[in-house]
């Protein structure tokens, strides 16, 4: 499996909540987080953090969250659920200009909602680089 632009993906429905899980922000990037996101209209907004990586992204979206990964990682990443093409690249500008380095990205698609957070970091990271490379990256499951 390869990548999509995030602008380029096409919205699918894979799971009814209109959300976005962010991982690893602190307390000043969520407040900052908080006010883009109200501005672009996406209200539900779940918090996660490396601890939960063990956790399926379709738990997290579910309320289903555990905190017993010992593998700890900084990335920070934003993954959108249900949430139309132009809100995200709303999001993603407007962190821009709250001068938030973009973060790791993505849409919950048919194949990453079964994922461990874990796992879609992973693959998050691996799409970076190939992309820095100018490479395709294949995903792991």
């Amino acid at each position: 499996m390869t990548f999509k632009k995030i602008n380029d993906s096409e919205q699918e429905n894979i799971h009814d909540r209109s959300c976005v899980i962010l991982v690893n922000f602190n307390n000043k990037e969520l407040t900052a987080i908080k006010t883009v996101s109200g501005f672009v209209g996406i209200k539900d907004r779940i918090v996660v953090n490396s601890k939960n990586g063990n956790t399926k992204i379709k738990d997290i979206l579910d309320g289903n969250i555990s905190d017993d990964n010992d593998e700890a990682w900084i990335e920070k990443a934003v993954i959108f659920n249900n949430i139309p093409n132009n809100r995200v690249m709303a999001f993603l500008d407007s962190l821009k200009k709250m001068k938030i380095r973009r973060p790791l990205s993505a849409m919950v698609t048919e194949v990453s909602i079964d994922w461990s957070l874990n796992t879609l970091i992973y693959n998050l990271k691996e799409e970076r680089k190939a992309l820095s490379k100018g490479k395709t990256a294949n995903h792991n499951k």
